[in-house]
């Protein structure tokens, strides 16, 4: 029988091909079992051997955040702090032009009817497009929420992505605790679960392991900066780190903030919004697209727990929380199922963004695919199958 560790070899293989600079680790955990590789591409066919990335390899997260945003939402509910039904417009003077319909929980759950960004962020944008939110201040954010009318948005009470939403709700949070968005993840969640390389500010040792971004075409991308809209997407971490945090969530009995992990569980909603825009065009297409190239995974999409979105795999029968996020250079993904204890972390420094609405690849789909190869029969346990397994230290 062909060990998982091959299947996975053959999965990332063609991914990753022509691919020059390329850094990509993959982290698996069922039960109290572990395992990483990291892959890398040489710049030229004579070029020396690279090193390959690890488990420490550190990576921007992007959208990644936004499940730790949820659970300092879920943690200081669960404090009895601050309650989800809460409508932000409540909780400062700078959301008081938004509706009531706003609550702490319809920002976690992509329900709040904001857009999916700002509409004064372009002068961010303009200054350096391959930074785009570092220009973009606490004081434009209040700008554009102070010339709100107070009426419901087109998809209020509908699933719609929005980084808005999700920064605002980290600025909040981070109000609440008197401190930075930085500090509190740190306090209420890196240092109980113990993810010692969880941060937006990198020391100079971890510096020296933050994989260089790259974009689409393989030029280096510059690192993002996201100072007003942190809880979005501004965290950089580890495959290990990750890992650690799927663990949390797969057992969270054995961790500090049980009843809070799994308040982020439950489904909260299911209706997607039906957005007639061009990125829907874009992605209609998209699915066409790889439907004609051949689909690599079936996949549902299901509807949103708390900050976790949820999808279902339909060959394997299961449901996975996940959640995929990316920057100019950097892509990610985790996800897990929790009645096989089995959780998947996927990292890459390639930005890719038309090869992954058209090709058959996106790391989404990669780390689906691995859980769904991971769960197809009962003998696929990596320790069985004779796979190097990392114990978790």
């Amino acid at each position: 029988m062909i060990s998982i560790a091959a299947d996975i070899e053959t999965l990332v293989a063609p991914w990753i091909a022509h691919k020059d600079h390329i850094n990509v680790v993959i982290g698996v955990i069922q039960g109290s079992d572990r395992w990483i590789k990291g892959w890398a591409h040489p710049a030229a066919p004579d070029s020396p051997e690279v090193d390959l990335p690890d488990g420490d390899t550190l990576f921007e997260l992007g959208s990644i955040t936004k499940i730790f945003t949820a659970t300092l939402l879920s943690l200081l509910v669960e404090s009895r702090k601050l309650e989800l039904t809460t409508p932000i417009n409540r909780l400062g003077s700078a959301y008081q032009q938004l509706p009531d319909a706003i609550t702490l929980e319809s920002l976690a759950t992509h329900t709040s009817g904001l857009p999916r960004l700002p509409d004064n962020l372009r002068e961010s944008f303009l200054k350096d497009q391959q930074n785009p939110y570092a220009a973009y201040t606490f004081e434009d954010l209040h700008e554009y929420l102070q010339n709100q009318d107070g009426k419901l948005g087109k998809t209020t009470g509908t699933i719609s992505y929005s980084n808005l939403a999700a920064g605002i709700l980290g600025n909040i949070l981070a109000d609440q605790c008197g401190q930075s968005y930085e500090e509190a993840i740190v306090q209420y969640i890196c240092n109980p679960l113990g993810l010692t390389d969880t941060r937006i500010t990198l020391s100079d040792r971890q510096q020296v392991r933050l994989a260089m971004g790259h974009l689409e075409d393989g030029k280096p991308a510059k690192h993002w900066d996201l100072p007003t809209l942190a809880g979005a997407g501004a965290l950089r971490s580890t495959a290990n780190d990750l890992l650690t945090l799927l663990a949390a969530h797969l057992t969270p009995e054995q961790t500090p903030m049980a009843q809070a992990l799994l308040n982020t569980h439950g489904l909260r909603a299911t209706t997607f919004a039906q957005s007639r825009d061009f990125l829907a065009l874009l992605e209609f297409l998209a699915k066409w697209v790889q439907r004609l190239r051949g689909d690599l995974l079936i996949h549902q999409e299901t509807g949103v727990a708390l900050g976790w979105f949820m999808e279902y795999l339909p060959t394997i029968d299961r449901y996975v929380y996940t959640h995929a996020g990316g920057t100019g250079g950097h892509r990610s993904f985790c996800g897990f199922i929790k009645e096989t204890q089995t959780g998947v972390v996927v990292l890459s420094n390639y930005g890719e963004v038309l090869s992954s609405l058209f090709g058959r690849y996106s790391i989404g789909k990669v780390g689906l695919k691995l859980l769904e190869m991971l769960n197809s029969s009962p003998q696929r346990n990596p320790q069985k199958l004779g796979v190097r397994i990392q114990k978790p230290a």
